[in-house]
């Protein structure tokens, strides 16, 4: 095996412009996502329940780790879970495979919060249309969250088809079988 590639995000884009394009994404998500459900049917907005609401926002990050983890439940022994607080007040998870795992297994654990987790509040939102805006929120979250998790998925489709993904400390390694 050799390193075709090795891809670090935050590296080659930088905290500053990840964190800028994260939250124009929150904004445009939001923008589209509540505009196109308003024209859907005729609605009123409730906020009976904002509790539901904003318990559901500090929900939706751990529940997204949740998603990666249990994708990657083959190789769960070799997943280190590690607590870390960014910006002296954010609490984030990061999760390191300590074993090489197969492309296709990669871009499974990368996209399956997406299309879960957004896919229920897409739902959530065309189900219950008065609290379609609590949900478009959230949807937009989602996606702000998921923005990374795209950027990977971005670079590693470019990969060879039969590559083998190994995470180390330099960032995302992606390995190739030799000829």
């Amino acid at each position: 095996m050799h390193c075709w590639k090795t891809i670090n995000i935050k590296r080659e884009y930088g905290s500053t412009w990840l964190t800028i394009m994260s939250a124009l994404l929150f904004v445009l998500v939001f923008a589209f996502s509540f505009v196109l459900l308003e024209d859907i049917p005729p609605m009123t907005y409730e906020d009976n329940y904002l509790w539901l609401f904003v318990f559901l926002f500090l929900l939706i990050y751990p529940l997204h780790k949740v998603l990666h983890y249990v994708t990657l439940f083959k190789y769960r022994d070799s997943v280190k879970l590690r607590f870390k607080i960014d910006y002296k007040f954010v609490p984030i998870i990061r999760m390191r495979i300590k074993s090489i795992i197969p492309k296709k297994r990669y871009l499974f654990t990368l996209l399956a919060p997406f299309f879960i987790i957004n896919g229920f509040l897409i739902f959530m939102a065309i189900a219950f249309e008065e609290y379609a805006h609590f949900y478009c929120l959230l949807f937009a979250y989602h996606c702000s969250i998921c923005f990374i998790d795209l950027l990977y998925v971005k670079n590693l489709l470019k990969a060879p088809k039969d590559s083998l993904i190994e995470e180390t400390p330099k960032g995302c390694e992606v390995l190739v079988p030799e000829i």
